[in-house]
């Protein structure tokens, strides 16, 4: 019984150290105002952050607990796509933010195609979302 304690407390403290270091690294890039920015959408801002705190905690514990939800192809597809966007915008501010994107555009000349460049890493991040949650996660 005291090991199982145990391990629950180093469970839970491993779970807090990552998800301080987590926020820590999206405060201090400022992931969430850039993102807001990026999608001109700077008045969602709340939404944003409420949804990054209902992802990291909700999901996590719901893969913990082994939920399965029967909700039909046709919606787990809506979820993948949404998730997809989603993510490869929080994505593409984390690379913008970091200056990776500006560089390589510099490097390479590729100013003109800034646009595709980031249609491009989205629609990575969807077609990977649903390639994982249609077919390889069933």
């Amino acid at each position: 019984m005291i090991i199982k304690l145990i391990a629950a407390f180093i469970g839970l403290s491993e779970g807090i150290v990552v998800g301080s270091a987590l926020v820590a690294f999206l405060t201090l890039l400022d992931i969430v105002p850039r993102l807001a920015q990026l999608s001109s959408s700077e008045g969602s801002m709340k939404l944003f952050e409420r949804i990054i705190i209902f992802s990291g905690t909700i999901i996590p514990l719901v893969g913990f607990l082994e939920i399965n939800l029967h909700i039909g192809n046709f919606l787990v597809g809506v979820i993948g796509f949404t998730t997809g966007i989603y993510i490869g915008s929080l994505a593409a501010a984390l690379a913008e933010v970091t200056n990776v994107i500006p560089v390589l555009v510099n490097r390479f000349r590729l100013n003109n195609y800034v646009k595709y460049i980031f249609f491009s890493l989205a629609s990575g991040k969807v077609v990977g979302s649903l390639i994982y949650w249609m077919k390889i996660n069933k």
